[in-house]
């Protein structure tokens, strides 16, 4: 029962670090595609409105598109990627430690769930919860 509850707790807190990730990368991409189906009628519509107006070049041309700049690697890789690596090594762990019953497999879980969620940062962490309680449990049941 306690590997069911980890294993889900963690699975649940992988889907949540990675899911939004996946889905903005998809709408950049869908982003990228129409602006590049749009960007001549874009570029047509600037330069007609520069022979009307009078504006530079210049103007026209560097208005054509604006692509979303991306977040920074690092912010990726610690909020999202190496909190979900410490969860799937943490769970891992876990379950290794509760069926050989070695406690010191169980302390390193509980750390690298309780780092992951320490990186993740307070709503989304509450996901954890329920695996630190199972692997709290888990410590009691391996003493006895």
């Amino acid at each position: 029962m306690l590997r069911a509850i980890v294993v889900l707790s963690s699975a649940c807190q992988l889907a949540a670090l990675l899911v939004p990730n996946l889905i903005s990368g998809f709408l950049i991409l869908l982003q990228s595609i129409m602006e590049a189906l749009f960007l001549p009628f874009r570029l047509l519509f600037n330069l007609a409105v520069w022979l009307t107006t009078g504006r530079q070049i210049s103007d026209a041309v560097t208005s054509v598109g604006h692509a979303i700049p991306p977040r920074a690697f690092s912010d990726v890789l610690y909020h999202s990627y190496g909190p979900a690596a410490l969860v799937v090594i943490g769970l891992l762990l876990s379950v290794l430690a509760i069926g050989r019953r070695e406690i010191w497999l169980l302390w390193l879980c509980f750390l690298m769930h309780g780092l992951a969620g320490f990186m993740i940062g307070a709503p989304e962490a509450a996901l954890l919860f329920p695996a630190l309680i199972a692997e709290a449990f888990a410590f009691r049941e391996i003493r006895r």
